[in-house]
């Protein structure tokens, strides 16, 4: 990850791809690449007071991260917010999966349909 001040300073990018992690550094955003969810849950457990109001991750991180992610909403917390963008092989569906649960839940029926 670029070392340009604090970790909460400005948003960042963690990903399991080196070429998306470049081309978050291209637009100015720090990067992080981690594979595997061991390393992913570490890094952001031994660094979730420090993390920035904004974290990008791609959809394969974004799935080894749920159970994470879930969590930190249990316990009250509302930040970071987790931008989930595409692989670079393109969209696995993640967003439209979660988003659908989302609103199931909030609508209080499992079986519609979005």
């Amino acid at each position: 990850m670029s070392e340009r001040g604090s970790i909460a300073s400005s948003p960042i990018a963690v990903t399991d791809d080196e070429i998306l992690a470049l081309a978050f550094e291209m637009i100015g955003i720090s990067s992080k690449v981690l594979k595997g969810r061991s390393a992913l849950i570490k890094f952001f457990r031994e660094n979730e007071n420090e993390l920035p109001h904004v974290v990008f991750v791609n959809e394969r991180v974004a799935e080894e991260i749920s159970d994470y992610r879930e969590d930190l909403l249990r316990r009250g917390k509302n930040k970071p917010i987790f931008a989930i963008v595409p692989d670079m092989e393109g969209s696995r569906g993640v967003r439209l999966r979660e988003l659908s649960s989302l609103l199931a839940r909030a609508l209080g029926s499992e079986e519609l349909r979005f």
